[in-house]
């Protein structure tokens, strides 16, 4: 059964504690609001009002990954480093196009039909660039401001989950769609917080706890808006940690999107890359195990030769960078050795199993298997082996 529980975190192979008070608004004044019961909350966070999505999002990211390192020469916007660090992200998406009605397309329910229409754009801004990604349909356009170079290409499973990861209704989906309600519900406590402003806005706050042995995930918060049903903040706890390991929060917000901001045309002068296809499976993402210790795993990943195709320049005579290895060099735009050394630093960090190269921080746990499988799970390293142990035996 394939799930979203990790979609926000499997396109890096490892991946996001700051609240602010918003418009001068203090914690002691919330909004308010009627009452309304988790189960109905959720239901509303399933079927928005709205499709359409822009503003400032504040991304702060602590999951125990070391700091990651500039990757362009001259520093720069990118979107590699958002998996560790605060960061600003302009985000705007539009849905409307995915179906014939409002509710047709909306919602965690949605397919993959209604995904492959969205129009989205995040830029990861920086003091003196911006990284954009510009998702059309499954045109995707990378747009790298320090270089001046646009690399145009497609969208892939990989590539789309790196594009949720920024969003904060995306990363709801996570934990609030219906195939998670349905799957954890039996192990999990819904309860309603004290209502709060988002970005000016009234929401509710829905937590989310797990009631299960062998995740790392404590509890989740997701501030909802009150008049749309659109997730406005959502925190990711660490189990024992009152500091979230992943944060998204609006600072500012908008329920409409400027067409002119979701198209992209290269600028005169600028370099423009055409990306090849990578070569991965037709489904390179699936689910193993069950709850709140599942895994996304991703078929195809050899860590010896990724951290060798990163560091492919080029125009240079070596074999391009393939599979995954190509998916993260056209992301980062071929990063080169700062890339390589940090990759070469967490395997070398990584325990030896009899299911694989594990490596694990307060809220993530990798295998690496010998036979080229990458699995990522929110579950402490022990119950991840065992998710693996048992995938491996059915296969």
């Amino acid at each position: 059964m394939r799930r979203r529980m990790l979609t926000p975190i499997v396109a890096a192979a490892a991946v996001l504690a700051v609240a602010a008070f918003s418009h001068g608004l203090v914690a002691s004044d919330p909004p308010r609001l009627p009452g309304i019961s988790p189960l109905s909350l959720l239901k509303k966070v399933g079927k928005p009002q709205t499709q359409a999505v822009s503003g400032t999002v504040k991304l702060t990211v602590d999951i125990g990954l070391p700091k990651l390192p500039k990757l362009g020469g001259d520093g720069g916007a990118d979107p590699m480093r958002l998996l560790s660090g605060v960061h600003l992200v302009r985000l705007a998406t539009d849905a409307s196009g995915s179906g014939s009605s409002s509710d047709s397309g909306s919602g965690s329910g949605s397919g993959s039909e209604s995904e492959s229409e969205s129009r989205e754009r995040i830029g990861i801004q920086d003091t003196l660039s911006e990284y954009d990604l510009f998702r059309d349909g499954s045109d995707l356009w990378m747009w790298d401001s320090a270089h001046q170079t646009a690399r145009h290409g497609s969208v892939d499973s990989v590539t789309s989950a790196l594009l949720s990861f920024a969003s904060p209704s995306d990363l709801a989906k996570t934990f609030t769609g219906p195939s998670a309600v349905k799957t954890l519900l039996f192990d999990t406590a819904y309860s309603m917080r004290d209502t709060r402003r988002v970005a000016g806005r009234d929401c509710y706050v829905l937590q989310i706890t797990p009631h299960s042995d062998g995740t790392t995930v404590g509890s989740v918060e997701v501030a909802v808006d009150a008049a749309t049903g659109v997730p406005l903040s959502v925190s990711v706890y660490p189990t024992g940690s009152s500091s979230p390991a992943i944060k998204a929060e609006f600072e500012t917000v908008s329920f409409s999107a400027d067409p002119s901001e979701l198209r992209f045309t290269p600028p005169p002068g600028a370099k423009v890359v055409e990306e090849a296809t990578p070569d991965l499976p037709a489904n390179p993402v699936h689910g193993a195990g069950t709850d709140w210790t599942s895994a996304a795993v991703i078929g195809g990943v050899d860590p010896q030769k990724l951290i060798a195709g990163l560091g492919t320049p080029h125009g240079a005579a070596q074999p391009a960078p393939e599979g995954f290895a190509a998916v993260l060099a056209a992301l980062a735009g071929t990063p080169g050795t700062p890339l390589q050394s940090y990759l070469r630093m967490m395997m070398a960090d990584g325990a030896k199993t009899p299911v694989g190269v594990v490596w694990s921080s307060r809220l993530v746990s990798l295998v690496f298997t010998p036979d080229q499988r990458l699995f990522v799970a929110f579950a402490t390293p022990e119950s991840l082996e065992a998710t693996v142990a048992a995938e491996v035996g059915h296969s």
